[in-house]
């Protein structure tokens, strides 16, 4: 009865274990031998917070965009945060869009971009509801809160939930939008910080050491919180910055905006990767004594190597050996 003949097979099994790299700075990702597929999650530095000290009137700095980079991929970036608004300012340096947007105080609220994060919250000024309010920034999970106004308690908006991920095992959300700030015709309740880093609104209401506002949370990419003291006695804003932008191709996860996860990257085995970590954009100067901080908070780059487990069949069936079995009629 005919058979299979073939050759001597050796037989290797391969088996490398899955690797998480978190990177709170820059730095190079070199990937494992077998390493063909990378997981992500990049998020960029939140914006800062806006706002008013002295009289003189700043809107947050954008934060600064995190990537990864290298051979074979596309770089893939997420946009800095936009910065926090305030009121009259010319001209407008045009800070407030972002990965997530910064929230709005005189001016326009900060759009996010798209598959990263949300827009900030909207302002108002005092000859519309009695007092000048601004809007949380943005996070990468919703949007800045408007600011809230009559016939409810009268308020800055809160900033923006983030959106959270199980890249190192266990949930942990990041990229939320800082809370809004406010001060004239009285103290009003400024904005808290959105789930995620954001940091909180504050003003000198009440004398020191008032509401203290407070920076983005390091490597959350969190907006920084608005702050606005009582010198100035028009235009009081102090827009939260929006959250830094926020992508990850973790399988059944989401990125900013709203978006589902991206595809996973096809990389090549022991070869390196830049990777780059956004700081926080700066926020508006603090005032000695009131303990305020109003920067973004920085940015975070996570890479999840999955394990990989393959049995490779070395060797082949020699010709001379087919050509025997076959006029033996042995081969099938």
């Amino acid at each position: 009865m005919p058979k299979l003949i073939g050759a001597a097979q050796a037989v290797t099994s391969i088996s490398q274990s899955q690797v998480i790299s978190t990177f709170n700075s820059s730095g190079t990702l070199t990937t494992e031998a077998h390493t063909t597929q990378l997981q992500y999650l990049i998020i960029a530095g939140g914006g800062g917070g806006g706002g008013t000290n002295a009289g003189s009137m700043t809107v947050g700095t954008r934060g600064s965009d995190s990537s990864i980079a290298g051979t074979p991929i596309t770089t893939i970036t997420s946009t800095g945060g936009g910065g926090g608004d305030t009121g009259t300012f010319t001209p407008n340096p045009g800070n407030q869009p972002g990965g997530s947007g910064g929230g709005g105080g005189r001016h326009a609220v900060g759009s996010g971009t798209s598959g990263q994060g949300h827009p900030g919250g909207d302002g108002a000024r005092a000859n519309t509801v009695g007092a000048d309010v601004a809007g949380g920034g943005g996070g990468a999970g919703a949007d800045g809160q408007d600011y809230q106004g009559p016939p409810s308690s009268l308020k800055s908006g809160d900033g923006g939930a983030g959106v959270a991920s199980s890249i190192t095992g266990s949930p942990v959300t990041r990229g939320g939008g800082g809370g809004g700030a406010s001060y004239y015709f009285g103290p009003q309740t400024t904005g808290s910080g959105g789930p995620g880093g954001g940091g909180t609104g504050g003003s000198t209401q009440g004398g020191a050491p008032g509401t203290r506002a407070s920076a983005g949370t390091a490597n959350t990419g969190g907006g920084g919180g608005g702050f606005c003291e009582d010198s100035n006695p028009f235009q009081n804003f102090g827009g939260g910055g929006g959250a830094g932008g926020y992508r990850c191709s973790v399988p059944g996860e989401s990125s900013g905006g709203g978006a589902s996860a991206e595809s996973v990257l096809t990389v090549v085995g022991s070869t390196p990767y830049t990777i780059t970590v956004g700081g926080g954009g700066a926020g508006t100067p603090v005032i000695a004594g009131y303990g305020n901080a109003t920067t973004g908070g920085s940015g975070v780059v996570i890479t999840k190597q999955p394990a990989v487990s393959v049995t490779i069949a070395s060797s082949c069936w020699d010709l001379r050996t087919v050509y025997r079995q076959i006029k033996e009629d042995d081969w099938v």
